[in-house]
């Protein structure tokens, strides 16, 4: 995309974002002050200060979290995610100044009602903006003419996905090759490539070579002589290569392995306190009622403990105890067999607090000390972990974020047992999706789903 169109866009973007926050803010106000009028008061000057500051702060994290972003291919999904750590790290912010500052002259349904209003307009905004320009760009004019040259393999994935998205705003208009693969429409030799692009004013030239050749420096020259875009297509020799990202030591570029948005300090820091504040509320306001029940319907279902505790692989295979309401008879086998839905080791009372994941709820205190979070990978028994660890691909991956309560693979119905490898596999890529897409937008959709199984009643038990 031209970079007057990608400036015209983040333009609207950055004044349709403060249209929201400042309509958000009187709003506020209006539900708020309705009796009560703010002007003449020596309430009015610290509700100006703080529009400002609501304005200020906001446009700093979204250049920080990058929300104006408006790539082709950014995925609307993804750009809203974003959106919503933005949205977070404001609402953190203003209470750490609060708290810290010791101010009180603001009225907390003030602040419900502007982050209730925000929130509800900002990430529609955002996402259908985004699926707009998405569609506006399949049936636009707006392409830039591309010329492929080479024989690298990676061509070929990247000549079929120009094809299949014309959103991303390329169009081949031809092939160069001395020696030519399979799948692209030939156009001519490397030779009778030069004058090609300079007759059709062709914008980008991307470049991919089975082998290191010299042919990278002349084409590399020649885009610089004629003021083309030179790009070009890596073979990094993997299957899925969407998670990997470039970084550079000095000027040094550095293929990494895949993008983990929880090792930004910020996105740790973030989710860690809502981890805190979400356990405290359950811990708090639902405890107080279940836990007495709970433990009174273990007892009675049978001898031994309250609580189950078992040592599970954590954060970086560390391991860690967990705790859960005991659903089983006292048995030699807790630590080396896995429960299965016939499993007659589970008490009666035990299949109904597995069915409706009641037996996890001690692991908010899990969650407290740190061990947990409660969204993640669902840690496993240590046999497990040495088991699967020689039979699955990327199965050590899942412990590079730390175990939930529940996770992407359990609202999938990749739960329970898991009889074959196969099953764990598919466990493993779910968990692997979720350290590579992390995002606030995709734990609030696990934590919604997580909620309507627990009504509904989990076929199977994690």
């Amino acid at each position: 995309m031209h970079s007057r169109y990608a400036r015209f866009f983040q333009f609207i973007i950055v004044l349709g974002d403060l249209l929201l926050l400042n309509g958000s803010f009187l709003l506020a106000l209006a539900f708020r002050f309705d009796e009560i009028k703010l002007q003449n008061t020596q309430y009015y000057d610290y509700y100006v200060q703080l529009a400002v500051f609501f304005n200020i702060s906001w446009l700093f994290l979204s250049l920080l979290f990058k929300t104006y972003d408006t790539k082709r291919t950014l995925v609307p999904r993804k750009a809203t995610a974003k959106v919503l750590n933005a949205f977070s790290l404001h609402f953190f912010i203003l209470l750490l100044l609060l708290v810290s500052l010791k101010k009180d002259e603001y009225s907390r349904l003030f602040l419900i009602y502007f982050y209730a209003s925000f929130f509800v307009t900002i990430l529609p905004w955002r996402f259908y903006f985004l699926r707009f320009l998405i569609a506006a760009r399949r049936r636009g004019t707006n392409f830039r003419s591309v010329v492929l040259i080479g024989n690298g393999p990676a061509l070929v994935p990247f000549y079929q996905s120009v094809l299949d998205h014309p959103e991303f705003g390329l169009r081949v208009v031809g092939y160069f090759s001395n020696n030519p693969i399979v799948g692209i429409p030939l156009k001519g030799s490397e030779k009778e490539a030069a004058n090609f692009i300079v007759d059709n004013k062709v914008a980008e030239l991307f470049c991919a070579y089975a082998e290191r050749e010299k042919n990278f420096s002349e084409w590399y020259k020649f885009a610089d002589e004629n003021m083309l875009r030179f790009r070009i297509v890596p073979d990094l020799g993997v299957h899925h290569a969407t998670s990997v990202a470039i970084d550079y030591h000095h000027d040094v570029p550095i293929l990494v392995q895949r993008k983990e948005p929880l090792e930004l300090l910020h996105n740790r820091w973030l989710k860690r306190g809502i981890d805190v504040i979400f356990s405290l509320s359950i811990i708090v306001f639902l405890f107080p009622i279940l836990f007495p029940l709970l433990a009174l319907g273990v007892k009675l279902s049978g001898k031994g403990p309250v609580f189950f505790k078992q040592k599970r692989s954590g954060l970086r295979d560390d391991g860690f105890s967990i705790y859960k309401f005991r659903s089983m008879m006292l048995n030699a086998e807790a630590d080396l067999k896995q429960a299965t839905n016939l499993d007659n080791r589970i008490t009666a009372f035990g299949r109904f607090i597995r069915k409706h994941s009641l037996d996890e709820l001690p692991q908010f205190f899990n969650v407290l000390k740190g061990d947990m979070s409660v969204i993640g990978p669902r840690p496993h028994m240590l046999a497990h972990t040495e088991q699967y660890r020689v039979l699955v691909n990327e199965y050590m991956v899942r412990h590079l974020a730390k175990p939930g309560i529940t996770g992407l693979a359990q609202i999938k119905g990749y739960r329970g047992e898991t009889g074959t490898t196969e099953q764990m596999l598919k466990r493993v890529q779910a968990d692997v999706y979720y350290i590579e897409n992390w995002s606030l937008l995709l734990d609030l959709k696990i934590v919604m789903l997580t909620v309507f199984q627990v009504f509904k009643g989990f076929k199977s038990e994690a």
